[in-house]
């Protein structure tokens, strides 16, 4: 199993990843262009090694409140006004591409 990779452009769609949190987490190939576009520094991909945090003053993973997800990853700061969703399927966390704006 390979490493959850820290920037976006080494990331390959539909590979399972580990994260350090113990997370099995797998990206889709829209996720990635999006991540592409809006987590250059990967500040997200740190948010999603991370694992799961309490919602409030953290960077990690929260209950995402959209039907049908899971997760959702949280920065704080520059690129904070996005989250990238996530739901479990049998076991690991998918992120196919739904990215919310608050």
């Amino acid at each position: 199993m390979e490493a959850l990779p820290d920037n976006w452009a080494d990331i390959q769609p539909d590979t399972v990843y580990l994260s350090i949190s113990g997370l099995l987490v797998l990206f889709g190939s829209e996720q990635i262009k999006l991540g592409l576009k809006y987590d250059r520094k990967g500040k997200h991909l740190k948010a999603i090694e991370k694992g799961l945090v309490t919602p409030r003053g953290n960077v990690g993973l929260v209950p995402s409140q959209e039907s049908g997800y899971d997760l959702k990853s949280k920065v704080l700061g520059k690129g904070g006004d996005r989250r990238f969703h996530a739901k479990f399927i049998d076991g690991i966390l998918h992120f196919p591409g739904l990215v919310t704006e608050h």
